[in-house]
Order: C-alpha cells, then structure tokens, then sequence
C-alpha cells in the first residue's frame, strides 16, 4: 500500500485509528487475520448513519461546498486534493473553503498536514 501510495508511513493509520476511537467513545477495533485478507472492525455506539439534506443548509454554501458536502455524505470523507480534482479550484480555495464548512459546524477535521481529511460531524 505504501509502494502505491495509499499510505504516508507504515502504522500511523493503526495509531490514529486507535486514537478516534478512543476519542469519539467506541471501543477499540479489532482484528481479525485470515491467510489472504486483514479484517479491521470497528464497535460503534452509533446504529445508523445522519444526513443533512443540502436544502437545509443551501444559504450557508457556495456551490463548491454543497458540491463537497454531497461527496462527504456518499463516501464519508474528503481531503484538501479531493476537493480540487472535484471543484477545479486551487489549494488556497479548497482549504479555505473546507475551514469554512469546519467553521459553520458541518464537518470536522481529523489528521494534520497532508492526512488532513474531513469528515461529516455527528450531531451528539
């Protein structure tokens, strides 16, 4: 995965995986190994998904933005790159904009520098 580029370093993902869940409440994963596959499980508290319909929120976003926060609700995430391939905007733009959307309480930001990702925050 690291030949790839999937990954930055070997076991920071373990680690901060074991790191949120502890942070967020959940218990810690679990593994499971089997001759040709690695199963990683994760015990939430939490049943079901939220989704916030964008109409809800349209007058606080540009387009960029609800374009961002429909990719976040299909695959749970996005990354400062992300967000440029999607919107054909600059780095400045895209960081801007996401710590906007951070800002207003619509995602919330895990990592630092280049593992910075952005995932929808969990109404508690």
């Amino acid at each position: 995965m690291f030949d790839i580029g999937f990954i930055e370093r070997y076991g920071a993902g373990i680690k901060m995986m074991k790191r949120l869940s502890e942070e967020w409440g959940n218990k810690e994963p679990r593994y499971e190994f089997h001759p040709l596959e690695t199963k990683i499980i994760f015990d939430s508290p939490i049943q079901e998904s939220t989704f916030i319909e964008i109409d809800d929120i349209s007058g606080q976003l540009n387009e960029r933005q609800k374009n961002a926060f429909s990719y976040v609700q299909r695959h749970g995430q996005i990354a400062t790159k992300e967000y440029v391939e999607l919107n054909k905007v600059s780095r400045r733009v895209a960081y801007e904009e996401l710590t906007d959307m951070t800002g207003k309480g619509l995602l919330f930001m895990i990592g630092k520098g280049r593992g910075t990702k952005y995932v929808q925050r969990l109404n508690d």
